[in-house]
């Protein structure tokens, strides 16, 4: 999807990222959805997006497993409470190089 500038449009780079986020979860949230547990729903709260560059080319939007204190803590909040959020950051990466930083916070409930 490209704009004015014959350059990606800035939303769906945006949205690209979100969907690298939103998939990170889902991974994290697999394992919890065995029978005996409930259908959790996950929604995007926030989102923040910082754009260092135009992208002409080819790219990746990759977004990296949080540490494992803070997938910890995730889940206890998730047991405890039946909803909890996660903070996570993606990018957008064109020919080795950060074309966009987006930061978002997932909510995670059943």
């Amino acid at each position: 999807n490209k704009n004015s500038l014959n350059t990606a449009f800035g939303g769906s780079l945006v949205a690209l990222a979100t969907l690298a986020g939103y998939g990170v979860v889902w991974e994290l949230m697999k394992d919890e959805k065995k029978s005996d547990k409930p259908v959790w729903h996950i929604v995007v709260k926030e989102s923040r997006a910082a754009y260092r560059r135009p992208v002409i080319g080819d790219l990746r939007a990759i977004c990296e497993r949080p540490a494992q204190a803070a997938i910890a803590e995730f889940k206890e909040a998730l047991a405890r409470y039946g909803k909890a959020k996660l903070k996570l950051r993606a990018s957008i990466i064109e020919d080795g190089n950060v074309a966009v930083d987006v930061q978002a916070a997932f909510v995670v409930s059943r």
